[in-house]
């Protein structure tokens, strides 16, 4: 159905704008994308609703709401405000797959994330667990990762899930500790959670802990990469060297 929206203090235009905040995406399992390219990234059943400047030839199933300009730019998290917004619901996805599992251990920065996001997609990764699940659903998270959060199985997790993963994976966790292994030197195992860390103190301790290696990429010059570039290195180590 087609509707419009002329007032910025519509229940629509103040739901959509709740969504911005991490409290109410947790809350409504819903989160919203902006601009063209990020719609036709997702899947119809993504899609809740449609907020635009115009109709759009989309499926008839997905409400419209035609808005005025400043509508968007209240809404937009962008300088330049999108043409238009789509709110999504968050998927309840618990599906566990593939020979290689990311697990982002309470990494923090939206650029970081989507950019493993997508490095993972590229690299045909179907599960990517973290420990906040909020954090995949941030805007810039999602620009990011261009997309990608559409085609990938996201889960929330916690040390409960790691040991279960123990069962049929190695946790490998990224560390600069003595007792590392130089990656030039690391024998990939056939399974593996590859475990990385908080860009200011890396992985937790805990964590550590319950992992059966831990692995560091040689590097100079320099005393860390940044976790979305070491995060893409290791997974062409990983798919390259098996």
């Amino acid at each position: 159905m087609i509707y419009k929206i002329e007032s910025d203090e519509n229940k629509i235009v103040k739901y959509v704008n709740k969504l911005k905040n991490p409290k109410y995406i947790k809350e409504e399992k819903k989160f919203i994308i902006e601009g063209f390219h990020l719609l036709e990234m997702a899947n119809l059943e993504d899609i809740d609703f449609v907020l635009t400047l115009e109709k759009l030839d989309l499926d008839s199933s997905i409400n419209q709401y035609i808005v005025n300009e400043k509508i968007m730019k209240k809404l937009s998290i962008n300088k330049s405000f999108s043409k238009v917004i789509t709110v999504c619901k968050i998927r309840n996805n618990q599906k566990i797959e593939g020979d290689l599992i990311l697990y982002l251990d309470n990494l923090q920065d939206p650029g970081n994330i989507g950019t493993i996001l997508r490095t993972a997609l590229a690299f045909n990764i179907k599960t990517i667990i973290s420990t906040s699940l909020v954090t995949f659903y941030n805007q810039k998270t999602i620009q990011s990762s261009q997309g990608a959060i559409f085609h990938l199985n996201l889960l929330k997790g916690d040390d409960k899930i790691l040991f279960g993963l123990k069962n049929d994976y190695k946790l490998i966790a990224t560390s600069l500790n003595e007792n590392t292994i130089d990656l030039r030197e690391f024998n990939w195992p056939n399974k593996v959670v590859l475990i990385v860390g908080n860009e200011g103190n890396g992985v937790s301790k805990e964590i550590l802990n319950m992992a059966d290696a831990t692995i560091k990429i040689p590097i100079a010059n320099i005393d860390s990469l940044n976790v979305g570039i070491a995060t893409a290195i290791l997974i062409y180590n990983f798919k390259t060297t098996k």
